[in-house]
């Protein structure tokens, strides 16, 4: 005679509600520290788009022959950020500025808490002749800021070079 066996599959209600309850503390915990992480991506993200935008603008000056012009307009810092912009557009009659009728390559706003605190440039403006150098003879650069005290300066030496530095004080940088 054979005897009848009973198999059992799944899992019961306290195991299913021990892992619900594991899920929900585990969350609970790492949730407050990816929300803390997004200001920082935000300002990484917003410092390599403005320096590839910078180098596209450099690109554009080679390209046709004639200056890009990059205007920054720098703004007083605020823990909400979507303070500052800029604009890159070809100076078609090289008078060092953007004229009605010049082609905007780009003009774009900071994300939220990311905050473009300062430029350097002369007249907030920064550019690149048609040989890819910069317009300034010195070195300047532009800063950008988040709520989270972290500092990032973009530099443009004359030699048409970009760098990107960091800092967390806004004073010592790497």
């Amino acid at each position: 005679m054979k005897r009848a066996t009973l198999k059992h599959s799944g899992f019961s209600l306290i195991e299913l509600m021990i892992a619900i309850a594991m899920i929900g503390i585990l969350s609970g915990i790492a949730i407050p520290s990816l929300t803390n992480l997004a200001p920082n991506y935000r300002l990484k993200a917003a410092v390599r788009e403005l320096y590839s935008d910078m180098q596209n603008a450099k690109i554009e000056a080679i390209k046709t022959n004639t200056n890009a012009t990059i205007l920054f307009q720098p703004g007083t810092y605020s823990p909400a950020g979507q303070v500052g912009s800029y604009q890159i557009s070809i100076d078609s009659n090289g008078n060092g500025s953007y004229d009605v009728g010049e082609t905007i390559l780009a003009q774009k706003s900071m994300p939220q808490n990311v905050s473009l605190i300062s430029a350097t440039f002369i007249g907030n403006t920064a550019g690149f002749t048609p040989r890819g150098l910069s317009l300034e003879v010195i070195s300047r650069n532009v800063q950008l800021r988040n709520n989270q005290s972290r500092f990032y300066r973009i530099t443009l030496s004359p030699a048409g070079a970009l760098r990107i530095h960091k800092s967390s004080d806004g004073i010592n940088w790497n």
